[in-house]
């Protein structure tokens, strides 16, 4: 067993999965956030209700901007390598 515990960095691999597994949350809920932001948004605008419309609107383009940022984040680290 010793040859293969010398060819896997096991704190680099359990490091990738911790990173990945908080990403990938990372993401999913600011995701949600922009489906429920604007969701929201657009019940607010039916019932005529402008500040909740532009408070779920707000929480709507965060979300938004964190999932572009790690977008533009990923495609920038693929393309230093």
């Amino acid at each position: 067993m010793l040859p293969f515990a010398e060819i896997v960095d096991w704190g680099q691999l359990l490091e990738v999965v911790l990173v990945g597994l908080l990403a990938g949350t990372g993401i999913s809920i600011a995701f949600s956030l922009v489906l429920l932001g604007a969701v929201r948004a657009g019940e607010a605008q039916q019932q005529s209700r402008p500040a909740a419309m532009a408070g779920y609107g707000a929480v709507a383009l965060i979300g938004l901007a964190v999932c572009i940022g790690a977008i533009v984040f990923g495609i920038s680290t693929m393309l230093s390598k």
